[in-house]
């Protein structure tokens, strides 16, 4: 880990301790719950491979099924585990990253390679499962499992293993991990010995959801489904029609904003696809290159993704074969995340007050500036969804704006524990937030209270257990109600400005820190050339992390590369007077990139890059060239994984 990184997560740890003390001074008793969105998924498919299955799926769906899930998952940041199971655990992968194509390949020769023979113990899969989450856990990451079965949990009475303890390591995992990671089930009931009530309440106690379906054909679009839940977008189905064998069916892709970070083109067939041909809205073809334009097939589907795509009308060309039936899909991951904060002055603990009203604040996270973050706001609907813990609607809220958050206070009518999330309408994108429970505190027993005489002393002592002493903001002329206020308030009070004091020390003297070390580089760069030869110089990959402050690319490249940057500069590309300098956007570190116009720069492409400053995020390819001249130098930003 860099010093920046430390720095930056000291610094974040003081920030958030001073919150907490402005917070606390100006309500004592009272802590914010704050719910952001997660940067990819942390998903283990637990895949059922009983022998049972060479009846229930003899075209092996499921498998393909499995595989469409990781290919619509976001790419940079997810992470996949698999488990096939029968009788035994078997095929296990650890949660490993799925950024680069060669390891996707692994991951989809593992389960292609899954062989349908046993019997069936679900409990040992999903505790196995359950352990790769806690052993592997990854903050940033939304959790889940995804659990495919045929059946029930069968195991013969010679083995080793009985039925009870398989339902008893059920139970463990949604015990242990149900808090945090959501278990989907899916269960296909071909010969109607599916266990549905035992799959529907470990979906159910895991705040998931669980699909029964007949027949296997339907796997590709419950999996669709589910991811789509998950990362809590909306399907858009965009054509459906009949393959004749000859012709290209041309169905248009709408990328309404800058906003959508993938888009992820789901084609359900019947049969293989034949042939898929992408175009960009300036009517350029695409080429599939595993990186910004991904494209997989299998006998019931094929999938398009397209990373970062320009805005506009996209056309997808699809020929499939005579009498296929196929359905396309569309599903956006977003650059813009809705985070928000629950808020109430009179909360005890983990309970809240249900006759005081809840405080319900949300942003967004997003790159844009604060005017097109305000212009967010102008354009977007937000209201608060109110259900009981069954999910069954109670109220829907709506949410004011200040151009600066969503606000909206709310009491339940009824004093019952319920669930809540967030709805923001754009009219580029929908986006919901994740359920947070809302536990009230149960109402006390009544208590008989004494009638004392005048000139006895009050029970202090007795107040505080059973109410707690309000913060008062006496008036001048009212010194005495000062004197009257309890030892322990006075002391939450002196401990809590003791608290700011602190705190802006601290901050201050970090700022100062900070202001005389320069942040850190982090990451490293992947530099070729293309020379008047049409041939192009060989990979270099510099590293950053030994630079500090603003640094030129050319200085930058002749440092790192000593004789071996002459080869680049054989090009002639003025780029002297391009800057680079590291930063932070999203929490994530970046590079910012200054220049003065000197040479042209333009994306992968061929998008030109025209502002004067430009944040340039890790895995993004930028090339610099001179206009009507065939050389060029294509440098990547990388991020090192360790």
């Amino acid at each position: 880990m860099s010093h920046y990184c430390t720095k930056r997560s000291f610094f974040s740890s003081v920030l958030i301790s001073f919150i907490f003390f402005i917070f606390f001074a100006s309500s004592a008793n009272a802590e914010p719950i704050v719910i952001t969105p997660n940067d990819g998924i942390d998903v283990i498919l637990a895949i059922d491979t009983s022998g049972s299955m060479r009846t229930t799926d003899p075209e092996r769906i499921a498998l393909e099924a499995a595989m469409l899930f990781m290919d619509m998952m976001e790419t940079r940041h997810s992470r996949i585990g698999i488990i096939g199971f029968s009788s035994e655990v078997h095929s296990v992968m650890p949660l490993t990253p799925i950024n680069d194509p060669v390891i996707r390949n692994t991951i989809r020769e593992t389960v292609s390679a899954f062989e349908y023979q046993g019997w069936t113990d679900i409990g040992k899969a999903l505790r196995y499962a359950a352990q790769m989450l806690l052993d592997d856990p990854e903050p940033e990451n939304s959790p889940m499992i995804l659990l495919f079965t045929d059946g029930r949990i069968e195991l013969p009475d010679w083995y080793e293993r009985s039925i009870e303890i398989s339902y008893d390591d059920a139970w463990w995992a949604v015990d242990n991990v149900g808090d945090f990671a959501a278990i989907y089930t899916i269960g296909l009931n071909y010969d109607n010995t599916l266990n549905i009530e035992f799959l529907e309440e470990i979906a159910n106690r895991t705040s998931a959801a669980s699909y029964i379906i007949e027949q296997a054909a339907l796997l590709p679009q419950i999996f669709n489904a589910i991811f789509a839940s998950h990362i809590r977008s909306s399907i858009t189905e965009l054509a459906t029609f009949i393959a004749d064998g000859e012709a290209f069916v041309d169905v248009i892709i709408p990328i309404p904003s800058p906003f959508v970070a993938e888009a992820n083109i789901i084609m359900l067939s019947t049969q293989p696809i034949d042939s898929i041909r992408l175009f960009s809205p300036d009517g350029n073809e695409v080429y599939f290159d595993d990186y910004m334009y991904t494209l997989t097939t299998a006998n019931r589907y094929s999938m398009a993704k397209i990373i970062s795509p320009m805005v506009g009308d996209w056309l997808l060309s699809v020929r499939g074969l005579p009498e296929d039936y196929i359905t396309v899909n569309l599903i956006y991951n977003y650059d813009v995340d809705v985070s928000f904060s629950i808020t109430q002055e009179s909360m005890r603990g983990t309970f809240f007050d249900p006759n005081s009203p809840i405080r319900v604040q949300a942003s967004f996270i997003t790159p844009l500036s604060i005017a097109q973050i305000q212009t967010l706001f102008a354009e977007s609907i937000a209201e608060l969804h109110v259900f009981d813990l069954d999910f069954n609607l109670l109220e829907i809220l709506p949410m004011a704006h200040s151009g600066a958050a969503f606000t909206v206070n709310f009491t339940p009518s009824i004093p019952q524990d319920v669930r809540i999330n967030i709805h923001v309408q754009h009219p580029n994108f929908y986006q919901t937030t994740a359920f947070v429970t809302i536990h009230y505190e149960p109402s006390p027993e009544p208590e008989t209270v004494p009638i004392t005489e005048p000139e006895t002393e009050p029970n202090t002592e007795a107040m505080q257990e059973t109410t707690p002493a309000p913060v008062t903001y006496p008036e001048q002329t009212q010194p005495p109600i000062v004197e009257e206020l309890s030892e322990g308030s006075n002391r939450i009070t002196i401990l809590a400005f003791f608290g700011i004091a602190v705190s802006l020390i601290t901050i201050i003297t970090l700022l100062l820190h900070n202001y005389k070390k320069p942040r850190l580089f982090k990451g490293h760069l992947e530099i070729r050339a293309l020379l008047h030869d049409g041939k192009y110089t060989s990979l270099e990959v510099p590293d950053l992390s030994t630079f500090a402050k603003r640094i030129s690319l050319r200085e930058f490249i002749d440092v790192s590369l000593g004789n071996k940057a002459a080869r680049i500069f054989e090009t002639k590309i003025p780029i002297g007077e391009t800057y680079i300098q590291p930063g932070v956007q999203n929490n994530r570190p970046v590079l910012i990139l200054t220049t003065n116009g000197a040479c042209y720069i333009t994306d992968a492409d061929g998008h030109a890059i025209l502002q004067k400053k430009f944040v340039w995020e890790k895995d993004f390819e930028l090339i610099f060239s001179i206009v009507d001249s065939p050389v060029c130098i294509e440098i990547t930003y990388r991020i090192n994984n360790n």
